[in-house]
């Protein structure tokens, strides 16, 4: 591992998961564990407005298109990525994220199908010295947002890998399933090996705007509701008394990618046709705890729902624009849009996985990774980058409970 020449290939480096993955792999497990870092974003955007850091080992090339097919995808990473072959780990965090509102759930299944597909067969013919590939999934593998259909199956945790899937036709709009099959598939006979991450809820932020991100919308308007109503002040929690109660295990983006090297580099063989869950601790949280230390960063008081639905944080957000404006203005800070896509991924995560779901992590602490961050602290690092960006008023303002 140390002092090898590995190079590293990111599918959707801009997203949430990808730009971790891609940071992570500048330092860990060390410094010089890769000597290139290949950046794929879908949009043309320079490193330095990824967020990412002007190192001569990072290189970002945009444009290549998944939702095409497999000969223009070929053609496309052969044309823009110089010494392609040289590529040893392909990391897959894409996800077309503009389908999930706007299409219904077969339509979401093909589209990502065939992105996974694309990528897969691409980088198995054109880098001749791929070792490992990790596809990263998460934990409706376990059917905990087949929302129409949640009383047709039991979901009992601790959830374990070596649960069955889902049932078909419950599953069948569980794409992680089929890209799972055709990772595997492609594998069969080759020189590289393959996992599969599962995550649950993922905690982090990214530069870049992105409908993928719940805790960037709740910041934000947290924020702005101390701005608007002052410290001390009472903050219900915006989703459902259901989802407020319920036990999760939150992922936050760096102990998930760090999970995602580890598997790769340090104990590919272990990892090699294998699926792991991935999660800051195994101490099932609920927000009946997070929503009062993640309400505290802000000097807020942090509640019970006022109401057993969505809180309608969107609607008060909109309404409190020219507020958001004085804030920005105020401190300094960037002018963030929260999209449609983005308050309705916040609604859906907030209101409707409403049953107990953690995932067990004995499988991947059973192989040597043990890095974890108690219940709510991976909330405290993804603000905190916020407050660094200037997205979020400074420390200064914001002299939380936390500190």
């Amino acid at each position: 591992m140390e002092g090898s020449h590995n190079v590293a290939l990111v599918f959707g480096a801009s997203g949430i998961s990808g730009w971790a993955v891609t940071k992570n792999l500048l330092s860990y497990p060390s410094a010089n564990t890769f000597s290139r870092i290949i950046a794929l974003t879908n949009r043309p955007r320079s490193l330095e407005k990824c967020g990412l850091p002007l190192d001569p080992r990072l290189e970002r090339y945009s444009g290549i298109n998944l939702r095409t097919t497999l000969e223009e995808v070929l053609e496309g990473m052969k044309g823009e990525i110089p010494n392609i072959n040289e590529v040893t780990h392909m990391y897959y965090c894409a996800y077309s994220n503009a389908t999930s509102f706007a299409e219904n759930v077969t339509s979401v299944k093909e589209i990502n199908t065939e992105m996974t597909y694309n990528a897969v067969h691409a980088t198995d013919r054109l880098c001749s010295d791929l070792r490992f590939v990790v596809l990263q999934t998460g934990s409706n593998h376990y059917g905990v947002a087949v929302f129409e259909h949640l009383d047709k199956f039991q979901i009992n945790p601790p959830l374990k890998e070596n649960n069955p899937r889902v049932s078909t036709p419950y599953g069948d709009e569980i794409f992680y399933y089929a890209q799972v099959d055709l990772v595997r598939e492609a594998a069969k006979g080759k020189q590289w090996g393959w996992c599969e991450v599962r995550p649950d809820v993922i905690i982090g932020f990214v530069p870049t705007e992105t409908g993928m991100n719940l805790l960037e919308p709740v910041a934000l308007y947290l924020a702005l509701y101390r701005f608007v109503h002052g410290p001390g002040a009472t903050v219900p929690f915006p989703g459902s008394l259901k989802s407020f109660a319920y036990t999760h295990t939150d992922t936050s983006q760096d102990i998930m990618t760090k999970a995602e090297i580890y598997l790769s580099v340090v104990k590919p063989t272990e990892a090699n046709n294998e699926a792991f869950n991935v999660a800051d601790t195994a101490t099932p949280g609920p927000w009946s705890v997070k929503w009062p230390m993640l309400a505290g960063y802000f000097e807020l008081k942090g509640t019970c729902p006022s109401t057993d639905e969505w809180g309608g944080i969107d609607q008060w957000w909109n309404e409190h624009q020219e507020d958001y404006q004085k804030m920005c203005e105020m401190y300094g800070l960037q002018r963030r849009e929260i999209s449609e896509s983005a308050w309705i991924f916040s609604k859906v995560s907030l209101t409707m996985l409403n049953h107990n779901r953690e995932l067990s992590l004995d499988k991947i602490r059973s192989i040597g990774f043990t890095e974890e961050l108690p219940v709510g602290q991976g909330h405290y690092v993804t603000v905190d980058r916020m407050v660094n960006e200037r997205i979020l008023p400074p420390k200064s303002v914001l002299a939380g409970s936390h500190v």
